[in-house]
């Protein structure tokens, strides 16, 4: 035997002809043996997949879709929470997450989000209220529902706020957006004020508080919207007609009775009816003025009526509507708008199952229930006893804002200049006349 070393290792090297002599049957035996192992590690490998995803697909059926769904304004969030409560529990395959933003910048954040390709599932619009939801149907942002939702049980004007060129954008709301002026029984009570049958009554009223040291009305004098549910009344006390008149399309913005109604408005801030501040203060404040019981009224929309109580539940709130000289309670009557579908959902089966939710009766009278606001729709009810004073009315009267948007020329936008520039009216940057001829040239 020949032994050779190599790094001090010893190497054996058999004799020639001995490699012969290993067993053929010991070679075999080893094949088999290897073949065995491999086999089974095949069927452990198959047997661990088809658990992993049977495991997998379990794992993705017991994971529910998540929606997300944006709001306008804090005032609507209980109504809203409330109704996406119920619909969670009757499809627990669908999680819905919402977030609240703030009017005076929602447009600008929903552009900027649909822009980045992060739009929400569903998002509020105030329909054809505006022009923002025809720009987003022009940009392709919003699914076409048209024959998607029950629109059966809602009026022709609930239809018109969500229907642009025949083809239906968003589900219709259920309540009637309404103003009225909210005021503290107990301070009417405390200086033998009653509720004003004329407009000349309810001008004694301010003047009277005035008088006697107490805030007549908080009003948010820097926020738009505020503005707009503060004139809508006066306006609608002061020219039922035009507003009438103006539906029809026979009168126009540059009326002298509209100059005369926003003139009003101005007089009573001259006369201090609104305190020395109220061009500094926005919807918050005046809501918590007149809640903390510094002024004795204050003008909203009807859809602040649960706030003002949620906010002092120990005040005897009364609500009514500024009278025309002759008697008559004018309602100015604008129907509520729902959500938009984002055509970039990723889940439009789940998303239009809750866009149909949202249009049923059962949603709308949850929304009722707990946003405590007027019913517009066949079905839903209200037993709410404020409620019923909001809408103890004679007529009923169109928006100012409608019919801004019903009007505009082509490729003009009315409203968007009333959002921008109310403010500076009243801040005297604009006089009234000025202030409406801008209005006018928007107009048709």
């Amino acid at each position: 035997m020949d032994v050779n070393y190599l790094n001090e290792q010893v190497i054996f090297i058999p004799p020639p002809g001995a490699l012969q002599q290993i067993s053929y049957w010991k070679i075999r035996r080893n094949l088999m043996k290897r073949k065995v192992l491999t086999m089974m590690m095949l069927l452990l490998s198959c047997t661990l997949t088809l658990w992993a995803g049977g495991n997998k697909e379990e794992t993705a059926t017991s994971e529910p879709v998540v929606l997300n769904v944006w709001e306008h304004t804090p005032q609507f969030e209980p109504s809203l929470d409330a109704t996406l409560q119920n619909f969670m529990q009757s499809n627990p395959d669908i999680r819905v997450e919402y977030e609240i933003k703030t009017p005076d910048k929602y447009y600008a954040l929903l552009g900027t989000t649909i822009q980045a390709g992060e739009a929400p599932d569903l998002f509020w619009t105030n329909g054809t209220a505006t022009t923002d939801l025809g720009n987003l149907v022009k940009q392709g942002a919003v699914m076409d529902l048209t024959g998607s939702i029950d629109l059966s049980p809602y009026s022709s004007m609930a239809k018109k706020m969500i229907t642009i060129d025949g083809k239906v954008f968003l589900t219709p709301g259920a309540t009637i957006g309404t103003r009225a002026v909210f005021y503290n029984k107990g301070i009417f009570k405390e200086n033998n004020i009653s509720v004003p049958e004329t407009f000349a009554d309810f001008e004694a009223i301010l003047e009277t508080l005035h008088k006697a040291d107490i805030l007549p009305l908080s009003f948010g004098g820097m926020f738009s919207w505020s503005i707009l549910f503060h004139f809508e009344p006066i306006l609608a006390a002061m020219a039922p007609d035009w507003l009438d008149e103006a539906t029809a399309g026979t009168a126009r913005v540059d009326d002298p009775r509209v100059k005369a109604a926003f003139n009003k408005m101005l007089e009573w801030g001259d006369k201090g009816y609104y305190g020395p501040g109220y061009l500094g203060v926005d919807e918050g404040g005046q809501l918590l003025a007149f809640s903390k019981g510094e002024s004795a009224m204050t003008i909203t929309g009807s859809w602040n009526a649960d706030t003002l109580r949620k906010n002092n539940p120990d005040m005897e709130i009364g609500a009514f509507q500024i009278p025309t000289e002759d008697g008559r309670r004018p309602l100015v009557v604008t129907f509520s708008t729902g959500f938009c579908v984002s055509n970039d959902t990723d889940y439009p089966e789940e998303a239009l199952r809750l866009a149909n939710y949202l249009a049923s009766v059962e949603s709308q009278q949850i929304w009722v229930d707990n946003l405590k606001d007027v019913p517009g729709l066949d079905g839903v009810t209200t037993d709410d006893s404020l409620v019923k004073e909001i809408i103890a009315s004679d007529i009923q009267v169109n928006s100012f804002y409608t019919i801004l948007g019903d009007f505009a020329k082509p490729g003009s936008a009315p409203t968007q200049l009333w959002e921008q520039d109310n403010v500076k009216l009243l801040s005297g940057k604009y006089t009234t006349d000025e202030f409406v001829d801008m209005l006018a040239k928007e107009m048709k």
